[in-house]
């Protein structure tokens, strides 16, 4: 499924995407419900928010699937009540209050050959934090005395289902609801004259993410997904996620050691070659520039410069 947040005539909603509408997954729960063959046993409230519905156990995840299918089978005309064009909401964050962002950096081959750099060791882990976040077609801004060299980086992002500590790398799998896209907006001079990274990483609008969370049933292996990034129709960045050093598995096994996992946090695992401080002449975002990142699987990631 294509999880969304989303708001409609001024109310913030959870969403399934089918085709092109949005189907108020609360508002068809309900509905699901109130039929004249449901069955007696009337369901339980439908969760009040992303984090809470990451945390639904199987049957109310299968319920749920039943409910989007039933909707997604209706006639526009009986379905109007819970189904809108996608066009005509505005897309929020899939996740807006994460209990921590963590971020992986130097974690793809083409990024270390880039920097002619050896590839690390071990994961280098670093923090955006939560009110850094954006949706699509959000705005990323920034105070221009603050920073005049803010770059951008495409990165697939991992959210976590369920709760976790020592999680071995076999069973990482478990332990995770889906994936979305990030933007990882640097500012590089912050960056790199703090020596390091938390501050030029975590501008407020510098990690819009979306457009949805897609369950992670829908992506059997996230190492093999294409990522490309555009900034105003030029390709920068071009790569797979079989570039990745440190693959989900290791990551969510080597962060766990001594950092307890919670439902709706997000791993953003890192961004491949090509970000704008390594090209030659170096290449920062202005105001009024479209940065344009695209996931296999996960859609397209659209986010203008203010």
């Amino acid at each position: 499924m294509k999880l969304v947040s989303y708001v409609h005539q001024g109310t913030h909603c959870l969403g399934a995407i089918s085709d092109c509408q949005v189907i108020d997954l609360a508002l068809a729960w309900d509905a699901y419900w109130k039929r004249a063959d449901a069955p007696t046993d009337h369901q339980a409230g439908f969760p009040g928010d992303t984090i809470a519905l990451l945390q639904s156990d199987d049957e109310t995840w299968q319920l749920i699937r039943s409910v989007v299918a039933w909707a997604e089978a209706l006639p526009d005309a009986v379905g109007a009540a819970f189904k809108q064009p996608l066009s005509q909401v505005r897309l929020a964050p899939p996740l807006s209050n994460p209990s921590k962002i963590i971020c992986v950096g130097l974690n793809y081959h083409d990024h270390c050959l880039e920097q002619n750099i050896e590839v690390p060791g071990r994961p280098i882990l670093f923090s955006k934090f939560p009110s850094s976040i954006v949706g699509p077609g959000d705005e990323i801004t920034w105070p221009p005395d603050a920073s005049q060299k803010v770059d951008y980086e495409a990165e697939l992002a991992v959210i976590i289902g369920r709760e976790g500590r020592h999680i071995p790398a076999d069973r990482a799998y478990d332990y995770v609801a889906g994936y979305t896209i990030v933007n990882d907006v640097s500012a590089r001079d912050a960056q790199f004259a703090d020596g390091q990274w938390i501050r030029g990483k975590s501008f407020d609008t510098f990690c819009p993410t979306g457009p949805y969370l897609l369950t992670a049933d829908e992506v059997p292996d996230p190492h093999t997904l294409d990522i490309r990034c555009w900034v105003n129709g030029e390709l920068r960045q071009d790569s797979n996620t079989r570039e990745l050093i440190f693959k989900v598995h290791d990551l969510l096994a080597y962060i766990s050691k001594t950092c307890t996992l919670m439902p709706g946090d997000i791993l953003s695992t890192g961004t491949p070659g090509g970000v704008g401080v390594f090209r030659d002449p170096q290449v920062f975002l202005r105001p009024g520039d479209l940065v344009e990142i695209e996931i296999d699987k996960l859609g397209r990631l659209s986010t203008r410069v203010g």
